[in-house]
């Protein structure tokens, strides 16, 4: 057999093991931190404020690829500038991990933002930590891990 196509089963194997291993209940609890990761990124590029407000923690630390690092405040600050807009920012390939109310995604964000120099498209791995707070999950921190520009 061809070695690529072996491990190929094996990380296969290794998924659906790992899937396994989650109750229907931890894997609905997923979903939504999922689905809630994506909806705030959907609120940034419709620059929905009150969603936004909502779903960070007031204690937001979001630290760019660049190093700079913004609270919840100064980033609400960056998304109402009225000179910038976020044309999309999609997810792919997120892994969510419970820790009972705090829970941990990994991804891909891809990025499209205009501003007066014209449109810039970019994507950047990241670290998401959610934490559950009166019935609710909310963004408490995001790490960008590494970047790219096309």
């Amino acid at each position: 057999m061809n070695a690529k196509f072996i491990l190929i089963l094996i990380a296969l194997s290794c998924f659906s093991t790992l899937s396994a291993q989650h109750s229907e209940s931890e894997k609905a609890i997923m979903k939504a931190v999922d689905d809630t990761n994506r909806k705030i990124d959907h609120a940034v590029v419709r620059k929905d404020i009150a969603t936004l407000r909502q779903s960070y923690g007031d204690d937001f630390v979001f630290t760019h690829g660049s190093g700079h690092v913004d609270s919840k405040e100064s980033w609400i600050k960056t998304i109402q500038n009225p000179d910038m807009r976020y044309v999309s920012r999609e997810h792919d390939s997120t892994q969510v991990e419970l820790h009972k109310d705090i829970a941990i995604i990994r991804g891909r964000l891809s990025i499209a933002r205009e501003d007066k120099n014209g449109l810039s498209k970019y994507g950047v791995w990241y670290v998401r930590v959610y934490a559950l707070r009166k019935k609710n999950w909310q963004l408490i921190s995001h790490r960008s891990t590494s970047e790219w520009h096309e």
